[in-house]
């Protein structure tokens, strides 16, 4: 578990914050549990079965899942019922940084991290949204 994330106050107030604010406050909740969950790892892209969600944020089971739906429909995330797999889009940038130079520590952290994860569907559109940002030089497959 990590011991702290950062949270912006972007958070209510940005396009994807409004536009989580139109979806509903189950939307907001879904949302800021995915970016401070104690199962979350700074890239945004871990293992969070909708049960986690439902129990953690007391909003039982239709309303994580009708949180996680709109959450998803703002763009915020993208979510693989099969895989019971998470990925935030954004978290990598607001919990790392948005463009690291190549000697930069962190992109040595991020490409540890991205080499641990499992396979998943959000492989692939990670490393496209993050390669340049982080100086990812092996996708994983």
């Amino acid at each position: 578990m990590r011991d702290y994330a950062k949270v912006s106050p972007r958070f209510w107030l940005g396009e994807t914050g409004r536009e989580l604010r139109k979806a509903g406050a189950e939307a907001q909740v879904v949302a800021f549990y995915l970016m401070t969950s104690p199962h979350a790892n700074m890239l945004g892209l871990y293992y969070l079965p909708v049960l986690y969600l439902a129990h953690e944020t007391g909003l039982g089971l239709e309303g994580a899942s009708k949180g996680l739906k709109r959450a998803v429909e703002a763009g915020f995330c993208s979510y693989d019922h099969d895989a019971e797999m998470v990925w935030v889009h954004e978290m990598a940038a607001w919990q790392v940084g948005e463009t690291l130079k190549p000697g930069d520590n962190r992109c040595a952290g991020v490409r540890n991290e991205y080499a641990s994860l499992p396979e998943n569907a959000f492989l692939s559109a990670f490393y496209d949204r993050y390669k340049t940002d982080f100086h990812l030089d092996v996708e994983a497959e």
